[in-house]
């Protein structure tokens, strides 16, 4: 062997067809810790470890038998320390065996890094999507929450504009929506009117049948105003024995008309305990016309009809 194959930054060594070492360089000597001078003799297989050498002779030597030759096969190197990897190209020529092997501890070094370095971002991409997964399901919960809480607030809102005993809208929506009418009339062309009625002698039911009786009677004359309006219309229970209706795109006279029927059907109902009738107030909108003035003037009309007998309609228009 020349000094420079003897010298190479790789190891080299010359085999015996049967796997015996001839002579050996340097750097096996190294690789493996003995004396370069030892190894001649040697067989091959006795420098690897378990695994390798059962690889070596039941791979490498049969393949290089049939082929004449074998490359970048992976095999391992016993040593002092720990087992070194290495790449082995060997070839058959002149019946020997020449084999050259490259060390693979930095390759494989590098690739148990790259591994090591691959599972920790796949951890970290597992850890980034557990992470999200939890944050959209907060997400997620926290928007059913809101809905909830939009969902509660808006029958709190509906409770808060219903009369309980009747389920009619309330003075509080009607007062709203008479706001609401006055500016579409100021704004638009709109016109309404005011309509306000209450039972008669309602307190005689109240003594004579209690006030139970009292109440079906209210629940009864509500359920039948509101087969009376359009939709469009507002009707409202103010309070007490107190109903109220604004009518959409109605002047004074039409309205009384209106009125009149359902004062009559009122009076000709088949009612379920006791039969009742109601005295109606009229008035209509006119430009200016505040809250107050329609409340007022329909009060005043309601008085009227309760003054002059009860049963009956009477209209004051609003300003001319």
């Amino acid at each position: 062997m020349d000094s420079q194959l003897y010298h190479a930054p790789c190891a080299f060594a010359i085999l015996e067809l049967d796997g015996r070492i001839i002579e050996a360089n340097k750097m096996l000597g190294e690789f493996t810790g003995q004396a370069t001078d030892g190894l001649a003799q040697k067989h091959m297989s006795s420098l690897l470890t378990l695994p390798s050498r059962l690889y070596f002779q039941t791979y490498f030597m049969p393949v290089l038998s049939s082929q004449g030759r074998v490359e970048e096969m992976y095999l391992t190197l016993k040593t002092d320390g720990e087992p070194l990897p290495v790449l082995i190209n060997a070839q058959q020529r002149d019946g020997q065996i020449e084999c050259v092997l490259v060390k693979m501890k930095t390759r494989d070094d590098f690739e148990n890094e790259l591994i090591r370095s691959k599972r920790n971002v796949e951890k970290v991409l597992e850890n980034t999507d557990q992470a999200y997964s939890e944050l959209q399901n907060l997400i997620n919960e926290l928007e059913g929450k809101r809905e909830e809480i939009t969902a509660a607030n808006a029958r709190l809102e509906n409770l808060a504009m219903i009369d309980p005993l009747t389920n009619l809208k309330n003075r509080r929506f009607f007062e709203d929506a008479v706001q609401s009418f006055i500016q579409w009339a100021d704004t638009k062309r709109f016109e309404f009117t005011f309509v306000i009625l209450d039972i008669d002698h309602f307190k005689r039911v109240n003594d004579q049948y209690g006030h139970p009786v009292g109440d079906q009677v209210l629940q009864e004359l509500s359920w039948k105003l509101e087969q009376e309006i359009r939709e469009g219309d507002v009707l409202a229970r103010l309070g007490g024995e107190e109903f109220v209706i604004l009518l959409a795109n109605v002047g004074s006279d039409k309205a009384q008309k209106v009125a009149e029927r359902i004062r009559a059907n009122v009076e000709s109902h088949m009612w379920s305990h006791t039969p009742v009738t109601i005295s109606i107030g009229i008035t209509d909108y006119q430009e200016g016309d505040q809250r107050k003035d329609l409340f007022l003037r329909a009060d005043q009309a309601l008085y009227h009809s309760k003054q002059n007998g009860r049963n009956q309609v009477t209209v004051i228009p609003g300003k001319q």
